[in-house]
């Protein structure tokens, strides 16, 4: 049985897929081949050359510097912010049309300098990649056995030459341009290499090829959360996406839990409750809207899911990620359950107590114009003391379903904890 891992192009995003290789070489995963396409060409290079530290200290302490002459400008097209950096935008269009693209001299030098031909060619992992002929944009798949020794650097050069920011690459009278435009995450090529199970790390949604998606023998990730832009390559976003990328790893090698934010696994009666109460809420919301069709409610859930299927505890974690989301929690940061819980219940202290003052008198309109938190809040308190609810349990269960549902799971974490059965 052959493995393969497979990685996306995305420039600076490539941080993600060294945090997940992190977690994959601490899980110590076996794999036969890897492949790749732009800097996931790079990052599988490294990786066959088992070259593992040298691929992290790179991310570790990539900056633009390392990859432009010059510096990069925003180019986000905003005049006023373009005027204010004009040196740096003149300097870099100057170059541009002199080199026909960024001046990446600095990325040239780095790829040099990391390629080891003889690591390369002399290790047992199979490696490939994707670049594109231009101007006939004939996609050309390649292993390294096929690549004349002298032109794997060529090679890789060429997957990454994302035009027209990056110059085209030429050599042997062929120009080419970045792997992406034909295949930015080289599935078919670790399958034509003989590989009999793929790990895929893509880093977009949605994914490239879904058709790809739950398949046995292929275990499909991708980010739960946007990642920074492909030219991004500022400390705090290298930081962040290199947190990501371990924890979605991580959670590939079940060794964390969650969907969009990330927790330390954890066992808890609410895995079972969640469900069962989530199954009882729309029902009544069935029963008090009339309706037969699937429920709004349940496509939120799917939505949140990103349309993959649902596991019985997919459904408190993705009622997790809504409290994170409601708190403003980071994304990057991983949980421990427990805690959670204790700051969970600071944070909705005053809707605890049964002295709470609620001005609403049954107005709906007021509680339309609150924030998450603030509806929430209240239809936890009502939840707890129904004696205070001026507007009805049914109107907020349709009106408000999400937040009800949220206000539900906290209710029982808070009687759960008082309990200590939680």
């Amino acid at each position: 049985m052959k493995k393969a891992i497979v990685f996306a192009g995305g420039g600076a995003k490539g941080a993600y897929e060294a945090g997940f290789i992190k977690a994959i070489h601490e899980a110590q995963m076996d794999y036969q081949i890897v492949t790749g396409t732009s800097i996931g060409a790079l990052n599988a290079c490294l990786l066959a050359q088992k070259d593992i530290d040298v691929l992290l200290h790179l991310w570790e302490n990539i900056e633009e510097k390392d990859v432009f002459e010059g510096g990069l400008p925003d180019l986000s097209f905003d005049f006023d912010h373009m005027l204010d950096q004009s040196h740096l935008v003149i300097s870099f269009f100057k170059n541009y049309m002199k080199e026909k693209g960024a001046d990446i001299t600095p990325l040239k030098h780095l790829i040099r300098r990391l390629l080891n031909e003889d690591k390369l060619l002399q290790s047992s992992i199979d490696f490939g990649l994707c670049t594109v002929q231009f101007p006939s944009l004939k996609p050309l798949y390649i292993t390294k056995e096929e690549m004349p020794r002298q032109h794997i650097y060529d090679y890789l050069l060429a997957s990454a030459s994302c035009f027209p920011l990056f110059p085209i690459h030429r050599f042997q009278d062929q120009a080419y341009i970045d792997g992406g435009y034909y295949d930015n995450v080289p599935i078919d090529l670790a399958l034509a290499m003989g590989a009999d199970e793929v790990l895929v790390i893509d880093m977009s949604y949605p994914v490239k090829h879904s058709h790809y998606l739950h398949r046995p023998h292929i275990h499909y990730t991708y980010p739960t959360v946007e990642l920074s832009g492909f030219m991004d390559f500022s400390k705090e976003s290298i930081q962040r996406s290199l947190r990501l990328g371990y924890q979605q790893g991580q959670k590939a090698m079940n060794k964390y839990v969650g969907h969009k934010y990330t927790f330390l696994p954890f066992q808890t009666v609410l895995f079972e409750k969640t469900y069962q109460n989530i199954l009882l809420i729309e029902r009544y919301i069935r029963q008090y809207t009339k309706s037969s069709s699937q429920d709004h409610l349940y496509q939120q859930f799917l939505e949140a899911h990103f349309q993959e299927p649902l596991q019985k505890e997919d459904y408190l974690y993705i009622l997790l990620d809504w409290i994170c989301e409601i708190l403003g929690r980071d994304e990057s940061y991983v949980y421990q359950f427990d805690i959670f819980v204790h700051d969970l219940l600071q944070d909705f202290q005053e809707y605890l107590q049964k002295d709470f003052s609620v001005l609403l008198n049954g107005d709906l309109h007021i509680l339309k114009h609150m924030n998450n938190k603030g509806i929430v809040g209240i239809i936890l308190h009502f939840l707890l003391y129904p004696e205070h609810d001026k507007i009805g349990n049914e109107r907020l269960m349709t009106l408000f379903d999400k937040q009800y549902v949220i206000a539900q799971l906290i209710k029982m974490i808070y009687i759960e904890e008082k309990q200590g059965s939680l």
